[in-house]
């Protein structure tokens, strides 16, 4: 499989915080998953959504891996997908208020995508991986 993303322990491995994992191809990232604003299930749920979006079809897709208070600064991470051919490239990112606005609605995250960009604004290459489309399973 070129994409996974679960839980390690849903539970908790301090109040409010559990462990995730994210596999693109031979990358592997853990990261800590906030419970504070959305459930494990929460999670577990736009994660299916994320990706049965492309599998039925969409151009644009994410993985949220933290959601706190949009209204916060800093109010997440996610990894958006996009769709190009036989092929979803894969960028990180934090989510921000000065990049996202107060208008991100953690329930319908896919409307806040951008346009996939290759570089930053200063003509750095924003780093992302390549999978092969027909790998990409539902969960």
């Amino acid at each position: 499989m070129s994409l996974t993303i679960r839980f390690l322990n849903s539970v908790g491995y301090e109040p409010d915080l559990a462990l995730g994992e994210i596999t693109l191809d031979d990358f592997v990232e853990t990261f800590d998953i906030p419970l504070t604003f959305w459930s494990a299930a929460r999670y577990e749920r736009q994660w299916r959504e994320g990706i049965d979006r492309l599998l039925k079809g969409a151009a644009r897709s994410c993985l949220i891996t933290s959601m706190l208070d949009p209204r916060s600064e800093a109010f997440g991470d996610w990894w958006k997908l996009y769709r190009e051919g036989d092929h979803v490239l894969v960028q990180n990112q934090m989510l921000l208020t000065e990049v996202y606005g107060k208008n991100f609605d953690p329930d319908e995250p896919y409307r806040s995508i951008p346009e996939r960009l290759p570089f930053n604004a200063e003509g750095t290459p924003i780093s992302e991986w390549c999978l092969e489309f027909n790998k990409i399973v539902l969960l």
